[in-house]
């Protein structure tokens, strides 16, 4: 795999949606994020889904997991699950230190209480900025976008 991206995500919703959700990642003979599309019912082929989860945790009135994907979180996905289970709220902390990524959503610190402020290097994502990574890495890997990368040989 390419740099590996960790998002540590907390989810919120109705019980009876997180516990649908929690059961069938549980019911997966594999934690791949491809496995998971496909059980909620799309095609891994259509969907961003490389990766894998860890730690899957039914807590409280969440539930915890985190996921293992290259580069960035794996947006396609989690729109997925707020598409299968529309009371979903979900909020990560994504760290790629290789490339310094480091985003989160947790405006309010509710989960991911870490801030530039107190010497972490988070930076806020919104649905719109989700939305435009998404189409840039399906633009990218399709070829309708092309990333060019010069090196600056001025001497003088």
């Amino acid at each position: 795999m390419a740099n590996i991206c960790i998002t540590n995500y907390v989810i919120e919703g109705e019980k009876k949606e997180l516990d649908a959700l929690y059961q069938t990642m549980k019911e997966q003979q594999e934690n791949n994020l491809g496995c998971l599309v496909k059980a909620l019912g799309k095609d891994p082929e259509e969907v961003e889904c490389r990766g894998a989860w860890t730690d899957l945790e039914r807590q409280g009135d969440t539930l915890r997991m985190t996921f293992e994907t290259a580069w960035t979180p794996c947006y396609e996905v989690t729109d997925l699950m707020k598409a299968t289970y529309p009371s979903l709220r979900i909020f990560y902390k994504a760290e790629e230190p290789d490339a310094g990524i480091y985003l989160k959503n947790d405006a309010e610190g509710k989960y991911f209480p870490e801030t530039e402020s107190d010497g972490h290097a988070f930076e806020l994502m919104t649905e719109e900025r989700e939305q435009l990574q998404t189409r840039l890495i399906r633009g990218i890997k399709d070829g309708s976008i092309e990333i060019k990368v010069s090196k600056d040989n001025d001497k003088g």
